[in-house]
């Protein structure tokens, strides 16, 4: 599979994890209502904001929707995690996307982080 996702077309996808990491990207960089004609895609971490303080598990939930919204994402194996570091004045989550091809060898494992 090659899929060439640039406008100038230098730059080429090659495989089904590199195309779901792009597609990881592209949905937590959009925010619902961004893209016209789907009003859905993206996601709204504002929402989360006004929450005091929501579980790691309705965030991961959360996530998990949005990942099955997508077309390669669907495709492949996916584990998330998250999980709350404590922080001095306030907690953070930190996000971890590992995306593992079950038709590949040992090398078709990658991660996708989000702080």
């Amino acid at each position: 599979m090659i899929l060439d996702l640039a406008i100038d077309g230098q730059v080429f996808i090659t495989s089904p994890i590199d195309a779901a990491l792009q597609e990881i990207d592209l949905i937590f960089n959009t925010t619902n209502t961004e893209l016209i004609g789907h009003p859905t895609f993206g996601t709204n971490f504002e929402m989360f904001l006004w929450q005091l303080t929501p579980s790691p598990q309705a965030l991961e939930r959360y996530i998990r929707e949005k990942l099955n919204e997508t077309f390669f994402c669907k495709q492949l194996d996916l584990t998330v995690n998250v999980r709350v570091v404590d922080g001095t004045y306030r907690s953070i989550y930190y996000v971890q996307i590992t995306v593992t091809d079950p038709d590949s060898d040992s090398t078709g494992t990658r991660t996708y982080e989000l702080k």
